[in-house]
């Protein structure tokens, strides 16, 4: 602290130490001892500097401590949320096999004032320094191997390898990905991440034509909190959530990828068939197919909609267990 030499008398107290650690002085005041002097040993120190804010006033510090106390206020829904919400009422369906169908929340804009341009030139040139990364890396060996599940598992399919191009606008895009490592991770140690936020040759890329959504996961603090109230608790999470929700046919061509089976192979086209997390409107699209289950089986399993409604996080869940039957009854499809 830096103070003027007109206020020192004001800070002295009587009290003076000669020879303190052999060549300092110590000098009493009201903030403590105050050592001057040479110094003949190696110190460590170090400056506090404080500077005041001045457009924090007393009233808005006290009214910021308080509203981090309260609950937050519902949120209230813009036009855009809105327009996500009545699309997905109004074209969502359920397949014979159990699974969900949800359509891409592509603004009004797209194509007329928004337009995609051609992306696939870019996409195989990331695709290239993806393999070149996997040569060098042995941990990134089983990338091909987790893209491979998504065929296996009928989550994606291959495509054309002509982007498609209508009164010179583009209806397809294709995404870059690349590797993840998760070392700690027990299951999963390399993830594929999808990128929708690269930008075509027009400068606008497949999440500036699409909706983001509005935000419906239930408070993190408040899943963790409720659970304290419990005797007996379990945590779970949904296995693969995201890609157990299939997005329409005609809306699959905006995630397209690029993807070589095996070493020797050319690299193929390919588009995924489910909600894509990388996609803006994923965690939307996910979380509303979780509550539409949720109220569709309600009748039929009220606590497992009670639990997916209020006990889950995205894909996590954290809810008690009734220790004479421990049983949800709800299949997950």
């Amino acid at each position: 602290m830096v103070i003027g030499s007109d206020l020192i008398p004001q800070i002295l107290l009587p009290g003076l130490k000669p020879n303190v650690g052999g060549s300092l002085i110590a000098q009493n005041s009201i903030f403590g001892w105050i050592l001057s002097g040479p110094l003949t040993e190696r110190v460590s120190t170090f400056s506090t500097q404080i500077v005041e804010n001045p457009g924090d006033s007393l009233n808005d510090l006290l009214r910021r401590f308080w509203e981090q106390e309260e609950v937050p206020a519902e949120s209230i829904p813009t036009d855009d949320d809105a327009f996500c919400e009545e699309l997905y009422q109004r074209t969502t369906f359920r397949r014979e096999d159990g699974r969900y169908v949800v359509k891409l929340p592509f603004k009004p804009s797209f194509p007329e004032t928004i337009a995609l341009g051609h992306s696939r030139p870019a996409a195989q040139q990331q695709y290239l320094s993806v393999e070149r990364s996997i040569e060098k890396r042995a941990e990134l060996q089983p990338y091909s191997k987790v893209l491979g599940e998504y065929i296996t598992l009928n989550h994606m399919e291959p495509c054309s390898s002509h982007e498609i191009v209508r009164d010179g606008k583009y209806f397809s895009f294709y995404l870059r990905h690349h590797a993840v490592l998760k070392p700690d991770s027990k299951t999963t140690k390399v993830r594929v991440v999808f990128n929708a936020s690269k930008l075509s040759h027009s400068g606008i890329s497949l999440n500036d034509v699409l909706h983001t959504g509005p935000v419906l996961q239930n408070d993190l603090m408040l899943v963790i909190l409720k659970s304290r109230l419990y005797r007996y608790v379990f945590n779970g999470d949904i296995e693969k959530m995201y890609r157990q929700i299939y997005v329409y046919d005609e809306d699959q061509d905006f995630q397209r990828i690029l993807f070589r089976r095996s070493q020797q192979g050319p690299i193929e086209d390919f588009k995924l068939k489910t909600v894509t997390f990388g996609v803006n409107c994923a965690p939307y699209l996910a979380i509303r197919t979780l509550q539409k289950l949720a109220k569709d089986s309600q009748e039929g399993y009220p606590r497992s909609s009670e639990i997916l409604t209020k006990e889950t996080y995205v894909d996590d869940i954290l809810s008690r267990i009734n220790p004479r039957v421990f049983t949800t009854g709800l299949r997950y499809p």
